[in-house]
């Protein structure tokens, strides 16, 4: 449950690993140290401002070939499969490619943020782009 990372706004504190994170979201409050996964969260309350949810189109589908969204998704999903193969990498022999990974989870951030951002609430589409047609 704890991963061992810090905090990024709060470094005095530990950061419990992603799928806490959504349990958290999920159940409203933060886990603290002595909370298991049976106990759920007891520390302090988190709240979801729902004016800082970005609209997305539901399931987002490829936009048309040469549009900026287009352009936009194709990006994401380079390096969506970027990041895969990554992980692969780091969990297959080659943990220093973690690393890596980390970073491009930090670029997946931008991108679908600025995916997003575009007119008419266009989404990423995770489709899988293979090395060889990644550039």
């Amino acid at each position: 449950m704890w991963d061992g990372d810090q905090d990024v706004l709060h470094p005095e504190r530990e950061e419990v690993a992603h799928y806490y994170r959504f349990q958290e979201l999920k159940l409203g409050r933060r886990y603290q140290r002595g909370d298991t996964p049976k106990s759920g969260p007891t520390g302090e309350q988190v709240g979801v401002d729902p004016d800082g949810v970005v609209p997305m189109t539901p399931n987002p589908r490829p936009a048309e070939p040469g549009s900026a969204v287009r352009a936009a998704q194709d990006l994401f999903d380079t390096s969506y499969s970027t990041l895969l193969n990554q992980l692969e990498q780091a969990f297959n022999g080659d943990p220093k490619r973690l690393t890596d990974a980390v970073r491009t989870m930090f670029t997946l951030r931008a991108q679908a943020q600025a995916l997003m951002a575009l007119p008419g609430g266009a989404g990423p589409t995770f489709a899988y782009v293979p090395p060889e047609a990644r550039g």
